[in-house]
């Protein structure tokens, strides 16, 4: 956990003490009604985001840009085009821990007896993660001397239409427990770099029967993804009285998205040393673009905030 994310903590558990002691002796206040405005400011917990990346492009034997070569099976590469035609290649699932972050946010509620309704906007932040794309086993992993993937920069700005029912004097006349739940959309950004660096040993290559003139070319992504999806979140809370206008307490949530993050038909910037396609330009492959695209899944997070209430009406 980073350093804002304890301040953040830590100014949450002073709170609740102070609500603590605060609340001894303290006056009869009636339950709210009408509108109000709210504010949050505290930390999101994500779980590890899944992503799936699938290259549709060609394999380095058919490379229509790499120069001429002999395998050592004999045959003779690039192949020809008829064999060579741009597919789903396999895909491969990474998971990345992004981090604990920020989450900040409003809301505008309607409160009515022991219930609330009410409109939130909220976004969440997330540094993330480099991982390194290590297959024990895989034979293509001799060919390379990196490949990593990394996702930066994780950002989620939410727009939720909740409702909730408040426990009025459960615990006392200033405490309100509640318990919410919430239905909106997600717009989920965030920075994907991918890094495949070829070994500049040639006789690796021709070993393991591919073209030696791959040697110490690299693939590289760089984009910023993003998609809007549907989703949800559970929330639980504890509000303070303070006053008969203002109300400060704690949310706890968990949200989660109810699709998976698609974005796709990218270029490869470069790939294989050389521009995202079969072949150069004006020859056979220089119209067949070689893209990518990614998937992925696991959105959910935990959430813990400070909440903040001023009632307009009473």
């Amino acid at each position: 956990m980073n350093q804002m994310a304890r301040c953040s903590m830590g100014t949450v558990l002073m709170m609740v003490v102070l609500l603590a002691i605060t609340d001894a002796g303290a006056a009869e206040i009636t339950a709210r009604q009408g509108f109000y405005f709210g504010a949050d400011i505290g930390v999101s917990v994500p779980n590890d985001l899944k992503s799936t990346r699938t290259n549709n492009g060609i394999g380095t034997n058919c490379d229509q840009w790499l120069r001429t070569d002999t395998l050592n099976d004999g045959r003779t590469v690039p192949l020809p085009l008829d064999q060579c035609s741009p597919s789903a290649l396999p895909k491969k699932t990474t998971g990345f821990n992004l981090g604990t972050g920020l989450l900040a946010g409003v809301n505008l509620g309607y409160a009515l007896n022991d219930f609330r309704l009410e409109a939130e906007y909220f976004r969440r932040q997330q540094s993330g993660e480099r991982s390194a794309l290590n297959v024990p086993g895989d034979p293509k992993q001799a060919e390379f001397v990196e490949r990593s993937e990394k996702i930066s920069d994780f950002r989620a700005d939410n727009f939720f239409a909740n409702v909730y029912y408040d426990f009025h004097n459960m615990l006392s006349a200033r405490f309100t427990p509640y318990l919410g739940v919430g239905l909106g959309v997600m717009h989920v950004q965030m920075d994907y770099s991918g890094t495949s660096i070829r070994t500049n040993n040639r006789e690796t290559l021709h070993a393991l029967g591919r073209n030696r003139h791959a040697a110490g070319l690299a693939s590289l992504a760089d984009e910023v993804l993003s998609d809007t999806l549907f989703g949800y979140q559970w929330i639980a809370g504890l509000d303070y009285a303070w006053s008969e206008r203002f109300s400060v307490g704690l949310k706890f949530r968990y949200g989660d998205a109810l699709s998976d993050f698609e974005d796709g038909d990218h270029a490869w910037k470069p790939l294989r040393g050389h521009a995202s396609t079969v072949g150069p330009p004006g020859t056979p492959g220089g119209n067949l673009p070689i893209r990518y695209d990614i998937q992925a899944d696991d959105l959910s997070f935990w959430g813990i905030s400070l909440n903040l209430k001023y009632f307009f009406d009473m």
